[in-house]
């Protein structure tokens, strides 16, 4: 590629970059070459390297779709919490499975019992696009009858605090990198192999008492996780 090559496409990434919006509204490659009066291919670039730094995530036929995902580790709020602060992102919830089945061996230290869990397994989606498939894992008996209760479209926390009066205290998560094989490439729709994220979280109430354990697999291209701190001493919520 010839330096002049470069410098055209390397200022189409930094339009880009300081106005994500744009590959909204021109949804195609035509249409941001047009924009920016340079070609396709140089377009095709800008968009590959840019998926590369995680700035924009692109399908099969490199049209850009959304842009990527900030999760902050450190604040205690529901997944479907962090997607509201994004404007007009429809996200869709759908449940595979939600029934009660015995104490896994891997959970009963963190749970404290041997008592039964509800497991209600669920899908993300933006648009047609798969986001993520989780399994969560929650107290059979202190969510009575939750395996009854048709949650599709539902963020499941707000559903716990509006109708069992749950008020989450703190959590912790933990984040790994994994190769998609069987269910997790099959509901993300990705090839066996593909990198994703796993995110195990361990969620306690206001009483210090475990509530609830989910693991959650996430299309690693599309997310970004942060935390924010005011010194290295000292990590506390930023409010930025």
């Amino acid at each position: 590629m010839e330096y002049r090559d470069i410098a055209v496409k390397t200022d189409v990434e930094e339009k880009i970059r300081a106005n994500l919006n744009i590959i909204k509204d021109k949804s195609t490659e035509r249409g941001l070459a047009e924009y920016f009066g340079v070609s396709r291919t140089t377009v095709r670039n800008a968009l590959n390297d840019l998926a590369m730094e995680g700035y924009v995530f692109q399908n099969d036929k490199n049209l850009p779709c959304h842009k990527v995902f900030e999760i902050n580790m450190l604040k205690m709020s529901s997944f479907s919490e962090e997607f509201q602060k994004e404007d007009d992102i429809p996200i869709k919830i759908k449940v595979l499975s939600n029934q009660i089945i015995k104490m896994p061996a891997e959970l009963r230290a963190f749970f404290g019992s041997n008592d039964p869990l509800i497991r209600i397994i669920r899908q993300r989606f933006l648009n047609q696009d798969p986001l993520s498939y989780e399994i969560t894992y929650l107290s059979s008996p202190k969510f009575k009858d939750l395996d009854k209760i048709d949650l599709n479209g539902i963020s499941l926390y707000q559903f716990l605090k509006e109708h069992y009066h749950l008020t989450p205290s703190h959590g912790r998560e933990e984040i790994t990198y994994e190769a998609a094989t069987d269910d997790k490439a099959k509901y993300l729709q990705v090839a066996q192999g593909t990198p994703i994220y796993k995110v195990s979280s361990y969620s306690f109430d206001n009483n210090f008492q475990p509530f609830e354990h989910t693991d959650q697999y996430l299309v690693g291209n599309r997310f970004r996780y942060h935390l924010s701190a005011k010194n290295i001493f000292n990590y506390e919520v930023t409010h930025q």
